[in-house]
């Protein structure tokens, strides 16, 4: 016999123990790693719908003031189509 066969015939469920520890450490590492980045990108996209409220808000704002302004006060020197 090889000394490989030897060794895992007298230490073979050790072995077989200490990989399986292994491979159950390394998948929780794994299954934590992409837990985080699936709440990280969660955060990301949160932050994008609040960003993009915000900015709605302000754009309704700023239609609100226009729509109040009277129309010829919008025509200026520099109204690109405006009649001159």
């Amino acid at each position: 016999m090889t000394w490989l066969a030897q060794f895992f015939a007298a230490r073979g469920l050790v072995v077989s123990l200490i990989a399986g520890l292994g491979i159950m450490v390394v998948t929780w590492d794994h299954r934590r790693m992409s837990a985080a980045k699936e709440a990280g990108r969660q955060e990301v996209r949160v932050e994008a719908e609040t960003k993009g409220r915000e900015n709605a808000k302000k754009a309704d704002a700023a239609r609100r003031d226009v729509e109040r302004i009277p129309a010829d006060r919008l025509r200026d020197r520099f109204c690109r189509d405006c009649d001159r």
